[in-house]
């Protein structure tokens, strides 16, 4: 029984790297859980570079647990999005992404922008120039853990409430939702490393009383 996190940024950044035939390529990224979140910091980098020529983006968030043949745990992201924002396909949205892989982030955004110079680079100069702008930005930024949790919503009786509340604290369980009725309904937020043995201690404790 292990708690699981992932990794991703603490605070948001932005990086410039020297212009490569007098294009500019600003890098910014940022923390996200949703999407949301993602379309307003685009949007605010927008607004901040109006002027820009492209502003390419990548992102992934909602991190799932997965095992290979082996069970050894590999962590995807449920939602994820590129764009290349009106550059050559591929040239831009694929590097980016490809860096936030490489640096194993998850719940992250980040977004390249670019100010024409006036010479065409191609297409390997620009996919080495986005890849660039994002390996910066993600470099030059502080990472954090975060616990990978698992929603869970179940009921039981009223005469199990203490011992639910008890097994609630041995695994470290957050109440997100708690309802009163003929049952108390609850909603929580527990470490995916900690599910399983949570679901059998709770069965068994309260002699399979308990409804998921």
């Amino acid at each position: 029984m292990n708690k699981l996190f992932y990794q991703t940024v603490a605070t948001s950044n932005e990086y410039e790297i020297p212009k490569i035939k007098w294009s500019r390529f600003i890098g910014n990224i940022f923390h996200i859980t949703n999407k949301e979140e993602a379309d307003r910091y685009i949007h605010d980098i927008q607004q901040k570079y109006p002027d820009a020529s492209h502003h390419c983006f990548a992102y992934r968030y909602d991190v799932q647990i997965q095992n290979d043949i082996f069970w050894n745990i590999i962590y995807t992201d449920k939602y994820h999005k590129l764009s290349d924002a009106g550059e050559p396909t591929n040239t831009a949205g694929k590097p980016i992404m490809s860096m936030i892989e490489k640096h194993e982030l998850h719940n992250v955004l980040v977004v390249v922008t670019r100010y024409f110079g006036g010479t065409l680079l191609g297409v390997g100069w620009l996919i080495q120039a986005y890849g660039e702008a994002a390996k910066k930005v993600i470099e030059k930024s502080k990472f954090q853990e975060a616990e990978i949790t698992k929603l869970l919503e179940f009921s039981y009786p009223f005469d199990l409430l203490q011992a639910v509340r008890n097994i609630l604290n041995k695994y470290n369980a957050k109440i997100i939702e708690e309802k009163y009725d003929k049952d108390i309904e609850m909603k929580i937020a527990i470490n995916h490393g900690y599910y399983s043995d949570f679901s059998k201690d709770i069965f068994e404790n309260s002699k399979w009383k308990v409804k998921i």
